[in-house]
């Protein structure tokens, strides 16, 4: 019997799953205590990011508060990574972000090699059922002049994100 989970003999499908949900945890304490985002776009964009990372097409999320004029003030980035295997996992939360009037609050993507290879009606299809709305971005992932911090690791087997934050 084949275990249609297993993509490599380091991790599979259920690891992504918990630690994606450290992710999501993340968003959702960022999204509901700064009041930027409503319940329901947590829930149906945390749905879309977890589509992509049980796929492996995302390499990284930007999760980035914005001031009024538009300049990023806080940011965490995960990035993905299948050799984690020898991290000790943390546990979510501790990111709380004060906002001001007129702030927003912004996720970006970045797709790993993967989704890069895919032919592009297969992108398109995939887009079509778990990315509807989405936009591109003109973000470079460039924090330039901004305190960087690695804070946070979350890891099941050998696959893990690791959280880096930034701050102005």
């Amino acid at each position: 019997m084949t275990d249609i989970a297993t993509f490599t003999d380091t991790f599979n499908r259920d690891d992504i799953r918990r630690v994606y949900a450290s992710f999501a945890a993340d968003y959702k304490i960022v999204a509901e205590w700064t009041e930027l985002h409503s319940r329901s776009f947590i829930d149906e964009t945390s749905l879309q990011v977890k589509a992509l990372a049980e796929e492996q097409y995302l390499r990284e999320v930007h999760l980035q508060l914005h001031s009024a004029r538009g300049a990023i003030r806080e940011a965490a980035v995960y990035r993905v990574s299948t050799n984690a295997g020898s991290w000790s996992s943390d546990r979510p939360g501790n990111l709380y972000w004060d906002t001001y009037e007129g702030d927003t609050l912004h996720l970006i993507v970045y797709f790993s090699q993967k989704w890069k290879d895919l032919a592009p009606a297969k992108r398109e299809a995939f887009a079509a059922l778990h990315m509807p709305g989405w936009g591109t971005s003109s973000f470079n992932g460039d924090y330039g002049t901004m305190t960087q911090s690695a804070d946070r690791r979350y890891a099941s087997r050998a696959y893990g994100l690791e959280r880096t934050r930034y701050s102005s």
